[in-house]
């Protein structure tokens, strides 16, 4: 799933309550985090060196690597989620949309496959699907816009009704 998919995958199911923005907020940023951590630091190297988007894991620069494993692993997740939790003393909740993130990707990703138990173990799972699918990638991005626009059109009549 790419970045944009991930971001409205974050908002569509983000809390409904707009008095706590700073949340959904958070939840939008934990959702593209895992992604766009790595991508900061590939842009540039892309450009630098002229080479092409890695298709796999053999393509990729060994610091590549380490980097999108440490993002997508639940074992880093979780220890920043018990160690941030530990720190603010309290569950930090958007916290668990970086979670939701490794969890689409673990199955849809068949060629490029997530190390979701890194640093433990080098263990992937070849996905069921690919989001690069042309139905899958549209269904998406669809999804959470129509959940979006259901949530809008609530919020719409709320505020329809104290007028």
């Amino acid at each position: 799933m790419n970045i944009i998919a991930h971001g409205l995958w974050g908002a569509a199911l983000a809390p409904k309550n707009t008095r706590n923005q700073k949340w959904f907020n958070q939840s939008i940023i934990f959702s593209v985090a895992p992604d766009f951590i790595w991508l900061i630091f590939l842009i540039p190297y892309l450009i630098i060196t002229k080479n092409q988007i890695p298709t796999g894991w053999s393509d990729a620069p060994k610091w590549f690597f380490e980097l999108y494993g440490l993002t997508h692993s639940i074992i880093i997740w979780l220890a920043v989620f018990i160690g941030s939790s530990f720190i603010f003393k309290k569950l930090q909740w958007p916290e668990l949309f970086w979670l939701f993130h490794i969890l689409l990707d673990i199955p849809g990703h068949t060629h490029f496959t997530t190390p979701f138990l890194f640093p433990i173990s080098d263990f992937r799972y070849k996905g069921l699907f690919s989001w690069e699918s042309p139905l899958l990638l549209l269904l998406s991005f669809l999804i959470p816009i129509v959940v979006l626009l259901l949530k809008y059109r609530v919020k719409l009549r709320e505020k329809i009704k104290v007028l």
